[in-house]
């Protein structure tokens, strides 16, 4: 019994205490001896989250969603288990569930929006107008892929955002990089230090403002043919030399190498070379194809048909699965592309054959190829001028989203979708924001296409 009643006391005592500190330690977190800390770093939380955001949208834009649409471009070909599914557009609404909850989390929306604030508040101009450059991209290029998006109300109280109309998230993108190009001519305050794409160079974070700008315009050319002009005039301040390309960026180390090296580590039979590529690159005798393949286990180039399980095809060449690969986002070759597309609708084919040449001449230079090998473009005008331009683009921007929303506009090439088919125009909400938020339609209630694919003829 002795030995009870002590332990009782003890335990008393110890309540006690604890009781006592509970009580008095919201005084004590907020004296403001406490919270005054000359050692406490100013700018740790921008650059985290700063991190975050790249590391998060690097994955996004050269991961699954590149898998997906590089798949429907037949530029790659799905061919065992959940890549084959895709190739025969068989898929549910959890297939891009993580890459959808990316737009907002783990790098997305809410941590852009912080460093926003806390940029503006500190005067950090640079910073600021990288971080609206990396909103702007990160919806756009969202809602390219979704259309409408909860956007206006996911950063706020609301527990369950509206979705905003795909137009609405366009314009306000635009106004971003307008604001960005901005902050970013004011310039000063503290810039990031860890800015893996442009090491915070101002000029060629608002060369990459305007080509998104001219991009984003393009997404909305099939509606508003004024989207062209608009473009035109973008472009002409973007992305001015290879060396200015918006690229990701790996290491050889394991935890930071490229997401697709990562794939194909863990996965490696499930996505070869697509057939329709591999033929194109062969007919046209393009040194892109030993770039991007590798040959097959007889030493030929060969690709998988769309929708067909034919694992012997050609694999990713190995400057592609390499852990350090730098994968392109935007480009000069794109700039010039957009820039040969827009003066061909505005009737000015001898500078759209300028403009397709020094695309070209950039690929040639990037891939360390022959002058002049991809060829010299000469006397073309109407639809073979156009077509040479969008094969050209369709063939440069290899595994990139954006050929996905230049075939949605032009439906160049023409590629013959999987036996009984039909290639997919977006993409479907992810079932975990659906079921957080019920404003996500189910998937039988959702849009065959995106406002700003109507199905209007090139």
């Amino acid at each position: 019994m002795k030995t009870i009643t002590k332990t009782n006391k003890f335990l008393f005592a110890v309540l006690f205490l604890s009781l006592l500190i509970f009580t008095n330690c919201s005084d004590f977190l907020n004296d403001p001896a406490v919270q005054n800390d000359p050692n406490r770093a100013t700018t740790v939380s921008a650059d985290l989250l700063f991190n975050s955001i790249q590391v998060n949208q690097f994955f996004r834009y050269e991961g699954h969603l590149a898998q997906t649409t590089a798949v429907w471009m037949q530029q790659m070909g799905g061919v065992d288990r959940q890549s084959l599914g895709l190739a025969q557009y068989i898929f549910t609404e959890n297939e891009w569930t993580g890459q959808m909850s990316g737009t907002y989390t783990g790098g997305g929306l809410i941590d852009i929006r912080r460093i926003i604030a806390e940029a503006d508040a500190k005067g950090w101009k640079t910073y600021a107008g990288i971080a609206r450059f990396w909103e702007a991209f990160v919806m756009g290029t969202s809602a390219s892929l979704w259309g409408d998006l909860p956007y206006s109300e996911a950063v706020s109280d609301v527990k369950t955002p509206k979705l905003d109309g795909q137009k609405s998230i366009y314009d306000a993108a635009q106004a971003l990089l307008d604001k960005a190009i901005a902050d970013l001519t004011t310039g000063g305050g503290y810039n990031p230090p860890n800015d893996w794409v442009y090491a915070a160079n101002k000029t060629k974070w608002i060369q990459a403002c305007y080509s998104l700008k001219a991009r984003f315009y393009m997404h909305w050319a099939e509606v508003d043919a004024a989207n062209y002009t608009k473009a035109l005039t973008a472009i002409q301040s973007g992305i001015s030399a290879n060396a200015n390309d918006f690229r990701t960026k790996h290491t050889t180390t394991e935890s930071e190498s490229n997401s697709i090296y990562q794939f194909w580590r863990s996965r490696d039979s499930y996505i070869r070379s697509g057939k329709y590529l591999v033929d194109l690159l062969k007919t046209r005798t393009d040194g892109r194809l030993s770039k991007y393949f590798a040959v097959d286990k007889n030493g030929q180039f060969t690709g998988a048909p769309s929708g067909v399980a034919l694992t012997d095809a050609s694999n990713l060449s190995t400057t592609f699965l390499a852990k350090d690969l730098s994968f392109d986002i935007m480009t000069f070759t794109e700039a010039n592309l957009i820039w040969a597309e827009c003066a061909y609708k505005a009737g000015d084919a001898a500078t759209a054959l300028a403009k397709l040449n020094a695309a070209r001449r950039a690929q040639e230079s990037k891939w360390s190829l022959a002058a002049n090998s991809l060829g010299v473009a000469a006397g073309l005008t109407g639809t073979a001028l156009i077509s040479a331009i969008m094969e050209e683009k369709y063939i440069s921007l290899f595994f990139n989203i954006e050929s996905y929303n230049d075939w949605k506009r032009t439906n160049l090439p023409s590629i013959t979708p999987f036996t009984g088919g039909a290639i997919p125009r977006r993409l479907l909400y992810g079932d975990g924001e659906r079921n957080a938020n019920p404003n996500i339609p189910s998937p039988s209630a959702q849009p065959a296409r995106n406002a700003n694919d109507p199905g209007n003829n090139y």
